[in-house]
């Protein structure tokens, strides 16, 4: 069974860019335009890996990934920003919600990959 990756962003043109990349890898991906689907796609999808953008119309993606930590059956799924905000405090602040690790747009396919990859062992 592939593992399941929950990529939470507004900007079609990740979607675009980052599903492809992710599924010739075998993930199978879950696609959210906001946080709150997001969220309600977390604890429907159970997904293995979770792909945040910060800026999010609603919930913004650091108080969604402080959200989901609070849930027991999410709060052990890791969680990647993917993000333009690169600042050493934006990345700090994104460490400290409960993110696993930071990337930077746009995004650069080799290292979506080794991230993910190293995330989940596979």
């Amino acid at each position: 069974m592939p593992k399941k990756i929950l990529l939470v962003d507004d900007d079609p043109g990740v979607h675009f860019i980052a599903t492809p990349i992710l599924t010739k890898q075998g993930y199978l991906v879950v696609s959210a335009k906001h946080g709150e689907q997001g969220l309600q796609l977390a604890l429907n999808e159970r997904p293995d890996l979770i792909i945040l953008d910060v800026i999010l119309p609603g919930i913004k993606g650091r108080d969604l990934c402080v959200k989901m930590k609070a849930y027991d059956v999410l709060k052990n799924i890791p969680i990647v920003f993917l993000t333009a905000k690169d600042s050493d405090d934006d990345i700090k602040a994104e460490l400290d919600a409960g993110a696993v690790t930071h990337l930077t747009k746009p995004i650069d396919s080799a290292q979506l990959i080794e991230a993910v990859k190293g995330i989940l062992g596979s």
